[in-house]
């Protein structure tokens, strides 16, 4: 379960996990029977695109349940893979700490398929709220060998990956805030030594499949200021691919509204840069939706 802001596949999920906790931290006693849908898409200039499904349930009263599913796809000349994502989470509040626990399964089975199990722990005051997370990550890369007569054999190769994460929140002021956060990542061996990885590497060239490439580290400053009902944030992000050491940084905006009694769609816009890659840009639509 990843990240904070809609700017790439998994980072629009985790858009919509931000929204939810939002209501889950609010000061409603009881959590029990609220939700929140959550209903996204977004495409960039290279003709990657994926759409995006979150159910965030009240399941007790300081207790609430995530699912999300979702497909992403990339054009040949990219990571060409069309991949599906599946994932389920709980999130338990006490007065004043809270921790989540999520299981992601991420991929296609003929190209890379990865399962990811998160847990973090999180502290919050009047003003802060800080959160400490780990994350197993078990990657599979399917490939053929051709055998001496020409018959082919399919193998799978596997490295698994551990991360860390420390994210922060500060209040400003009364309608602004800062975001700050930092996320390791250690792989099990070399990825070099991996069969694909070259065509893998690819996968960092585009903001819509960089959350499930090989990241050794990210970096990211957000700033999100409200107007009344209406709020924007502002997203700065470094990361620094595991296998070539190549960086790529993003900047979004996103831009979020009411249009109904029980309806916010956000309307975000990004651009995404490498030191191996073209820049590009990408642009997406999410709708929340509340219960009660």
């Amino acid at each position: 379960m990843r990240r904070h802001t809609l700017a790439g596949w998994s980072l629009a999920a985790a858009a919509s996990l931000a929204g939810a906790q939002a209501v889950a931290q609010s000061s409603r006693p009881d959590a029990r029977g609220a939700w929140m849908l959550g209903l996204g898409a977004q495409a960039d200039e290279a003709e990657s695109d994926s759409v995006l499904a979150t159910l965030y349930v009240g399941v007790a009263s300081s207790t609430w349940l995530t699912l999300v599913a979702g497909q992403s796809s990339s054009p040949a000349d990219r990571a060409d893979i069309e991949a599906d994502t599946l994932a389920i989470g709980v999130d338990h509040r006490f007065e004043k700490v809270g921790f989540t626990l999520g299981v992601e399964r991420w991929g296609d089975a003929d190209s890379l398929e990865t399962q990811d199990l998160a847990g973090s722990v999180y502290f919050e005051r009047d003003r802060w709220r800080m959160s400490l997370g780990l994350e197993t990550r078990d990657i599979e890369i399917p490939f053929t060998l051709t055998g001496p007569l020409g018959g082919t054999l399919r193998r799978t190769a596997q490295v698994g990956a551990t991360g860390f994460s420390v994210d922060a929140r500060v209040a400003l002021a009364a309608h602004s805030r800062l975001y700050l956060g930092v996320t390791e990542t250690d792989y099990e061996r070399s990825l070099n030594v991996l069969p694909r990885i070259e065509s893998l590497r690819r996968l960092s060239a585009s903001t819509l499949t960089l959350a499930n490439s090989f990241l050794d580290h990210e970096r990211y400053v957000a700033f999100e200021r409200e107007f009344g009902q209406v709020s924007l944030n502002v997203r700065f992000a470094t990361d620094r691919s595991a296998i070539d050491d190549s960086k790529f940084e993003t900047l979004d905006a996103a831009v979020l509204f009411p249009i109904g009694s029980r309806v916010d769609l956000e309307v975000n816009v990004g651009n995404g840069r490498s030191e191996l890659f073209e820049s590009g840009t990408y642009a997406g639509l999410l709708f929340l939706i509340y219960g009660r």
